[in-house]
């Protein structure tokens, strides 16, 4: 892990614990997501009955709970792809954004078709709801 990289944890990590908590979280349906969905403490059934046993798995499983049609991305190709033909129900799921997947993350932050971001440390999720302002969330 880099300097910068270091530097930046230390720094937003009083941040993203306040939003993780659901504070600082203006809009009611962003809030429930953050607490229902995103950062759930509490462990679902379902978890034992499908081998889900990794916190990352759990997550990712309660997105998917949350939007069915939920699209997991490692590639900026499928990003774009993904971006084009977006609707506002369209959620997409970005893996790896403090790695390999960084710039892609930054180019997703600046893109006005991507309305609001949730930067949770090592995955980010994107919503393309027309509706909305265009809002980051650093989790």
């Amino acid at each position: 892990m880099s300097l910068r990289r270091t530097l930046y944890n230390t720094y937003t990590a009083p941040i993203r614990w306040w939003h993780r908590h659901g504070f600082g979280v203006q809009s009611p349906s962003d809030y429930e997501l953050v607490r229902d969905v995103l950062f759930e403490p509490l462990s679902y059934y379902a978890y034992q009955d499908q081998g889900i046993d990794t916190k990352q798995s759990q997550q990712l499983y309660r997105i998917r709970l949350w939007r069915p049609h939920a699209i997991v991305i490692e590639r900026a190709a499928d990003y774009e792809d993904t971006a084009r033909t977006a609707t506002d129900q369209t959620t997409v799921v970005v893996e790896h954004i403090t790695g390999c997947n960084e710039t892609l993350w930054q180019q997703i932050l600046i893109d006005p078709r991507a309305r609001v971001t949730f930067d949770m440390k090592d995955r980010g999720l994107v919503l393309f709801d027309k509706k909305r302002i265009k809002q980051n969330y650093i989790l």
